[in-house]
């Protein structure tokens, strides 16, 4: 355990495209325990402190957990974004001012390690960079349908585009961001506010921070893993049906 890395996941949302009318999704059962509990276990091991930010049917996500009794709970009242749930779960971390704040989401965690999580610590502690990320390369980007990783002629990542922004050259690249991110503490602190509202959903989303981070001459920092390692996020039945036989089929050796 990394007494300068702290951990949020992010559990707030409704999960409405999976119709869920009593338990938050990351409370359903993925091969035998909640979904949340991979992701809890995952960051347990690096990090001093996880806080998970709550919402929708939260009483649910706790139930889940209730065998992780240090995890930190934030409540997020109302759900606008992964950028402001990200500030959300900054709030009990203040005590503690960490050095590193790793940030997952709580739907798509079952197939991360702790030891790949550590690769990502060491990549954004060795290239001293404010945000880190963990990428995969895909042959069929538009399938899995992730924003992409825009990388300039030194190899460097310039920002993350959402594929429903991208344009068509941005629409064939194959690194995709798999949406897993270690922050520099204090830059996190201070930009979280600076994350524009987005004038279609009225959101504020986490990733807005890459583009502006390298706007600002800031160091970005990209870890690629095999898409195994990542597997699939869970937004529909369908999603979490593939996702389970996905895992399955790594015989549960996560």
């Amino acid at each position: 355990m990394n007494e300068q890395t702290a951990a949020i996941i992010l559990a707030a949302g409704r999960g409405t495209r999976l119709n869920s009318q009593t338990i938050n999704k990351v409370a359903l059962p993925f091969n035998g325990k909640p979904i949340i509990e991979y992701a809890v276990e995952a960051m347990e091991p690096v990090a001093s402190h996880v806080v998970v930010v709550v919402g929708a049917f939260a009483d649910s996500v706790k139930e889940a957990l209730k065998n992780h009794p240090a995890v930190i709970y934030a409540e997020q009242t109302e759900q606008l974004g992964t950028g402001h749930a990200a500030k959300v779960g900054l709030e009990p971390l203040k005590p503690f001012t960490p050095t590193t704040v790793l940030v997952g989401y709580g739907d798509h965690m079952m197939f991360y390690t702790p030891e790949t999580i550590q690769k990502l610590i060491d990549l954004h502690t060795n290239k001293k960079a404010t945000i880190s990320m963990i990428t995969v390369r895909h042959e069929e980007p538009n399938k899995l349908a992730w924003g992409r990783i825009v990388r300039d002629e030194h190899d460097t990542i310039v920002k993350s585009v959402e594929q429903k922004d991208a344009n068509d050259d941005e629409l064939m690249i194959e690194e995709l961001n798999a949406g897993f991110y270690a922050f520099d503490y204090q830059y996190l602190s201070e930009t979280i506010d600076l994350v524009p509202r987005s004038e279609v959903s009225g959101e504020y989303y986490l990733n807005a921070l890459i583009s502006m981070a390298a706007a600002d001459g800031r160091t970005l920092a990209g870890l690629v893993v095999p898409f195994e390692e990542v597997g699939i996020g869970i937004n529909r039945a369908e999603e979490l049906e593939a996702s389970q036989k996905l895992h399955e089929s790594r015989g549960n050796a996560i």
